[in-house]
């Protein structure tokens, strides 16, 4: 009981103190949180639309040289895609494509080879053009853009 005072005396002065701190101040604030790169994000979609077998989903993912694709080629191609993705969920990389415009997703590494996205940057968003499998060497000579 006689620690009772000093107590309430502490729990009042925390309380003062959060109180009195400004909004403004940047030490009270939370860090920000960290954006993802527009073409992970692009790519993970390409990865959620091929593990589900859902010609919709990829269809608006599609680059300009992709559009003209039949529904039956793009249900095809997922089919084929579920073996070179394997149960790859993330990408978690990007490096520079070989082409103006032109970024890599990794996939996943299989022996001397790298699986790939290749996303295409049109009209400000990354679009779905295809996947490739570069050598280790060719993918590493690429130059890292995320993260």
């Amino acid at each position: 009981m006689r620690y009772l005072p000093l107590t309430l005396l502490l729990g009042v002065l925390l309380t003062l103190n959060l109180g009195c701190q400004k909004k403004d101040d940047p030490a009270s604030q939370p860090p920000p949180a960290t954006e993802e790169h527009p073409a992970i994000t692009a790519a993970n979609k390409i990865l959620s639309a091929i593990h589900a077998g859902d010609d919709t989903a990829l269809r608006p993912l599609l680059n300009a040289g992709n559009q003209d694709i039949k529904d039956r080629d793009i249900r095809r191609f997922l089919e084929e895609s579920k073996t070179e993705v394997g149960d790859v969920t993330e990408v978690t990389e990007i490096r520079a494509g070989r082409a103006e415009n032109e970024v890599v997703a990794k996939i996943r590494v299989v022996d001397d080879e790298v699986f790939v996205i290749v996303l295409t940057l049109e009209s400000g968003e990354y679009l779905f053009e295809d996947i490739n499998s570069p050598g280790v060497s060719n993918y590493e000579s690429l130059k890292k853009v995320a993260p």
